[in-house]
């Protein structure tokens, strides 16, 4: 009987995990370049306990679902996508390891270097890519990466591409570093100036994601609830002999 009440409390808080999970891929549905997080539980050396219940040992693994998003049209000149594989390579202040987005949504720094909205210096071939102070209106950013700022050529975008995205870690929101990966430099990438890469995120999956969790959890917690009424009765009739 009691490990009927630790099955139910060890599945109560995987699903709770779970529908954190699902709330967080709701939060970031908006958020450019956003990849949803997949969280799912394997289950190892499956067995009947000695109460001839169902009993595993659970491992629960989460990673992120590298699907594109849709792409949307912004007319901004520092906005830029990835028209296939690869991300781009940014670098955070401070000397953290590297990180790699598919979220193009740039601006341009107080020292004229481009950078992510939270800060982050986009990275060119030869380094941070800067931007000329008098030319922040006529950025040109060809297909292959290039990047000129009238006549002037002022580098080309530092795009790698990753053999399998899924060993990927996530930093924060939309950025991600190598982990057990290894980015290469991609030598013919396909970048869209004036366009965003969105969030993969979808609402409606989601929610009924949230809904069935929601429901597993009131299972468990009538299950719960049941054994432990069980119990009770049982430990009055004790009292009572």
């Amino acid at each position: 009987m009691l490990l009927r009440l630790e099955n139910a409390a060890a599945a109560m808080n995987t699903l709770q995990q779970s529908q954190d999970q699902t709330a967080n891929n709701l939060a970031n549905a908006n958020t450019t370049g956003y990849k949803r997080d997949r969280f799912f539980t394997e289950a190892l050396n499956e067995r009947l306990d000695a109460e001839r219940a169902p009993r595993s040992d659970r491992r629960l693994q989460q990673a992120a679902d590298m699907s594109a998003g849709a792409m949307k049209q912004t007319e901004n000149p520092l906005d830029m996508a990835l028209g296939g594989d690869g991300f781009f390579e940014v670098q955070p202040e401070g000397g953290d390891a590297t990180h790699y987005t598919r979220a193009g949504h740039f601006t341009i720094g107080r020292d004229g270097t481009l950078r992510t909205p939270d800060g982050r210096q986009v990275m060119g071939e030869g380094g941070p890519i800067q931007i000329p102070v008098d030319e922040p209106g006529n950025i040109n950013v060809a297909k292959d990466g290039t990047i000129t700022a009238g006549e002037q050529r002022i580098g080309r975008l530092k795009v790698v591409s990753v053999d399998n995205p899924a060993q990927m870690e996530r930093r924060e929101g939309a950025s991600f570093v190598a982990g057990g990966a290894t980015p290469e430099p991609m030598e013919d990438p396909t970048v869209l100036q004036g366009m965003v890469e969105t969030s993969n995120v979808s609402p409606v999956e989601e929610m009924t994601n949230m809904i069935q969790t929601s429901r597993q959890y009131e299972a468990q917690q009538r299950s719960l609830q049941a054994t432990n009424d069980t119990l009770s009765r049982a430990t009055q009739d004790l009292g009572q002999l």
